[in-house]
């Protein structure tokens, strides 16, 4: 039979453990918030991740374009715009490049002299921003996003100015493919399902858009307008999380960043996004594993100190328990 005065050591001590246990389930509900707060923003930060990625691409291809465009300003058959091998040798050149739609020569009027695709009449490229700043700063320059007059794609326009003597004689140009932004790994090839990939320019005119699977509405199409609830374009150099409406109409959450080339200009910007929701709920279920194992851990110490207790009051004599 129990001795009544143990049964009431065993009681306070319960009691004890009890008073001992509430700080930790402050501790508890402290660590809930914490570890959403961490979990939120590792999710950011693949998405920040993934889109710098992108930008880095970006530079690099416009530093490629440079390094082409100046070896083959070496060659006297294209600085001359000679036909037919000026048209042969580029067209060569592009089927090695395919970052690029197209390689040109531009003659100080306007009008394209040679190229590696041939138009079907003649080809006006005088009013093309990089053509522009090409003969008006008298060095190599990056234009603006544009959609290409033979191609039809979504280009990135650059040109440098080919020396005859100490005046420029032409323009040697090429255009990066923007398509090429999303199709390499990081950028929207493996985009996790949720995910969306946009190119757009500084006027929000959607230039890349990707998945191209799935159920799109005009507003999805490259050459829409994006509406003002889609991110804008970032006024700060550095990528920035935004909750904005994409162009399905879902809210998402989107990395952006600005698309800026070497030279320091910013073309346009880059939004990658995420469906809200599906965000939060992974996030909550990472931290309802997580607290399930403190709570099942507090539980079995809980459990092991009453155990404790009980074997200590059952091995002492009741006057020593009652000291």
């Amino acid at each position: 039979m129990v001795d009544v005065s143990s049964r009431n050591l065993q009681v306070r001590l319960l009691i004890l453990v009890f008073l001992a246990f509430i700080p930790a389930l402050g501790i508890f509900w402290y660590a809930n918030a914490e570890l959403r707060k961490l979990q939120l923003e590792a999710k950011e930060q693949e998405l920040v991740q993934r889109t710098q990625e992108v930008a880095t691409r970006y530079r690099h291809l416009i530093d490629q374009g440079e390094t082409l465009l100046a070896a083959l300003a070496e060659f006297p058959e294209i600085e001359s715009a000679r036909f037919p091998s000026c048209t042969e040798h580029l067209a060569n050149v592009l089927q090695h490049t395919g970052n690029f739609t197209t390689i040109s020569v531009i003659g100080m009027d306007g009008y394209m002299a040679c190229g590696s695709l041939t138009p079907e009449s003649d080809l006006y490229l005088g009013d093309r921003a990089y053509f522009v700043r090409a003969t008006s700063r008298d060095l190599f320059s990056v234009g603006e996003f544009a959609l290409g007059r033979i191609t039809g794609k979504p280009i990135l326009g650059m040109a440098l100015p080919l020396k005859s003597g100490e005046r420029t004689g032409a323009v040697l140009g090429a255009s990066i493919d923007l398509n090429a932004l999303g199709d390499h790994r990081g950028g929207g090839s493996d985009l996790p399902e949720g995910h969306t990939f946009t190119v757009l320019d500084g006027n929000r005119r959607v230039l890349v858009r990707l998945p191209r699977t799935g159920n799109f509405t005009l507003a999805d199409s490259v050459g829409a307008i994006a509406d003002v609830t889609f991110p804008a374009p970032p006024e700060r150099p550095e990528t920035v999380i935004v909750t904005g409406t994409d162009l399905d109409g879902v809210e998402r959450l989107f990395a952006v960043a600005p698309l800026r080339s070497p030279t320091g200009s910013t073309e346009g910007y880059l939004a990658i996004g995420r469906v809200k929701v599906t965000l939060m709920r992974e996030v909550d279920e990472i931290v309802t594993m997580q607290l399930r194992f403190l709570a099942v851990g507090g539980i079995v110490l809980l459990a092991l100190a009453w155990a404790l207790g009980h074997f200590w009051l059952a091995r002492c004599p009741p006057d020593q328990a009652e000291s």
